[in-house]
């Protein structure tokens, strides 16, 4: 365990948590895309409400699959970041040390 001026870090535990965010950015991504053809919508007619009913559910679905994107690459940047600065502050302590 490092500690420094009140702060301690666990690298190995830090490494663990990271691996876990990545996995679960990876499940996000696998639920998404299995599940893509579930959540496009087809119109259940030609009249012009089924239409426009599919047309705003699928645009829903688009909408939301952005903002699971998005979402997924800040959890994957965030586990890098965990990554890096464990890594800076456990070779700081060695070079402290």
């Amino acid at each position: 365990m490092a500690d420094s001026d009140g702060m301690s870090i666990q690298p190995a535990e830090v490494q663990e948590i990271s691996r876990q965010l990545d996995e679960l950015a990876n499940r996000v991504g696998r639920v998404m895309t299995d599940e893509a053809p579930n959540l496009t919508v087809t119109p259940s007619g030609r009249d012009e409400v089924s239409q426009r009913i599919a047309q705003t559910l699928n645009e829903v679905h688009t909408s939301f699959g952005t903002s699971t994107d998005q979402g997924m690459a800040e959890v994957h940047e965030v586990a890098a970041t965990l990554r890096s600065h464990s890594s800076n502050i456990a070779a700081s302590e060695d070079f402290a040390g």
